[in-house]
């Protein structure tokens, strides 16, 4: 059965997993305990982020899984094990490089505060933090008439040649640079080896064009072929930084 996964391996490398670094972003770990003032949204109260109610924009918003949120259906934090990242290593439920921001049920950052919400669970919720529901993303079809080898060189279809990212940046066809070249793999493995930072994927990169087609691949605005939402590259850049 084809896996991505072990495609972007056999392509990138085994040394790419191990031997690049990128941007930092929203991935870091704070301390155990309650949120420090600096690390909630401006005027957002602890109680407001644990428990929400989030922003308007999230009340029903669709994850990253196309999954819509339903606030009247939704878990607490303590009640399906949240926690953020270096604390979720210490879990035997917690499998290496998962983290909401590759969790199909995780709602990316859409008023450029750094946070999300999600479609189960209540409250704020940082890329980089995990649960015990934490649901794998699908893994999208290699598309009808395309071979595997020709994923990551092809021309991507007609609405994304020129789309805009969701951070609004314009793609430019004749201006890209090759998966290759900016080491492009899934976003579980890139943080499980080291690359990426905890809470980063191209689901909350600036650069991403999510799926127009309903084919379940996006594109990039500075990289060609094509690309998942749960992938990764060396210049993810956090889409609230050009919010």
């Amino acid at each position: 059965m084809w896996s991505r996964r072990n495609y972007l391996v056999a392509t990138v490398g085994v040394a790419a997993l191990s031997g690049c670094t990128g941007d930092t972003g929203n991935g870091t770990t704070e301390p155990d305990g309650e949120e420090e003032e600096g690390e909630r949204p401006e005027g957002v109260s602890v109680e407001e982020f644990e428990s929400g109610p989030v922003p308007d924009v999230y009340m029903s918003a669709t994850s990253l899984g196309n999954e819509q949120r339903n606030p009247d259906e939704l878990s607490s934090k303590s009640d399906v094990g949240f926690s953020e990242y270096e604390e979720a290593l210490e879990n035997d439920a917690h499998q290496p490089g998962t983290c909401c921001a590759n969790c199909a049920d995780y709602i990316v950052d859409k008023n450029g505060d750094t946070f999300g919400a999600c479609v189960e669970v209540e409250g704020y919720i940082d890329g980089a933090d995990w649960c015990v529901i934490y649901e794998e993303l699908p893994e999208p079809e290699v598309p009808e008439g395309m071979s595997e080898a020709e994923l990551a060189t092809a021309e991507v279809p007609e609405e994304y040649r020129t789309a805009s990212s969701q951070a609004g940046e314009e793609r430019n066809p004749d201006e890209l640079q090759s998966q290759e070249a900016v080491s492009l793999m899934e976003s579980v493995d890139a943080i499980a080896d080291g690359p990426a930072q905890p809470g980063q994927s191209c689901g909350n990169c600036a650069e991403f064009i999510p799926d127009e087609n309903g084919d379940m691949w996006g594109a990039c605005a500075k990289v060609e072929g094509y690309i998942a939402v749960e992938d990764w590259c060396t210049i993810w850049e956090h889409v609230s930084e050009e919010a």
